[in-house]
């Protein structure tokens, strides 16, 4: 009987070193750095009709937070889109503006097939041709 109390303690210990459900322990990203001579809301407006344009399941739903004081927008790409909402994260697009135009960080899983087709894709929809990055919706 002494030794359930020192299971139990046991187990709560390994259970403090697991990760919580939906979050994952370890993620490793491909990123791309890359500059547009746009500004930044026109760039971010590209992004959105792309990715409208664009079939979800090949390069993601964008879901993005407004723009910040400094300019800067985040946005998340998400795969797995069901009902509405995406569900697992596929990547990042960060973009600030530059004094020439935009800079963007493009980050994308490593274990997502196709990552650097994706990412690549991305950039195009960045300078509004959607058509080249998916030339059928």
């Amino acid at each position: 009987m002494k030794l359930l109390p020192l299971l139990l303690i046991l187990i709560a210990m390994l259970a403090g070193c697991s990760t919580p459900p939906r979050q994952q322990k370890h993620v490793s990203f491909l990123t791309k750095h890359v500059t547009t001579s746009l500004p930044v809301a026109r760039t971010y407006e590209n992004l959105r009709q792309g990715f409208r344009y664009c079939d979800f399941a090949n390069i993601g739903t964008l879901n993005c937070r407004p723009p910040e004081k400094n300019g800067q927008i985040f946005c998340d790409v998400h795969t797995n889109h069901t009902g509405g909402e995406g569900k697992t994260l596929m990547g990042t697009i960060q973009l600030s503006p530059e004094s020439t135009g935009t800079r963007a960080v493009l980050r994308i899983q490593t274990r997502v097939a196709k990552n650097e087709d994706i990412l690549t894709a991305w950039e195009i929809l960045m300078s509004g041709k959607a058509r080249e990055a998916c030339p059928s919706p």
